[in-house]
């Protein structure tokens, strides 16, 4: 068993610090669908002018919701990126994991980006 919940938005502009805020609430609501991991995607930062999109950011944690969110604000705070910065248009989805195959482990919990392809984020921009 899973929970997904995503959140899109185009031509409203968000701080990433509210898009995952948003994201983490998602799966909060979603929990008594898994609890053994969770994890999310966002956009990274990004021009419409730039012909490379950048692959997405990438955050998984063995354990509970809460596990999650603060593996994550861990990771923001080492890597130094900008919460505050703002994006008009954005794509992220969120995930919480039963384990039905495979242990409960970062390495096995979702979502699985296609860092090469990134056809799961182009087809959101295409939207």
């Amino acid at each position: 068993m899973c929970g997904i919940f995503a959140y899109l938005n185009f031509d409203v502009r968000r701080e990433r610090r509210y898009i995952l805020e948003l994201l983490f609430n998602g799966l909060r609501r979603l929990e008594y669908r898994g609890y053994d991991s969770a994890g999310i995607s966002i956009d990274s930062s990004f021009s419409l002018d730039c012909d490379v999109v950048p692959a997405p950011l990438v955050f998984r944690q063995e354990g509970n919701i809460e596990s999650l969110v603060k593996s994550v604000y861990q990771d923001v705070s080492l890597t130094g990126l900008n919460l505050e910065e703002s994006f008009s248009i954005h794509a992220g989805i969120a995930h919480t994991r039963w384990a039905t195959h495979g242990e409960p482990a970062p390495r096995n919990s979702h979502p699985s980006p296609l860092i090469q392809e990134m056809s799961f984020w182009l087809f959101i921009m295409e939207l």
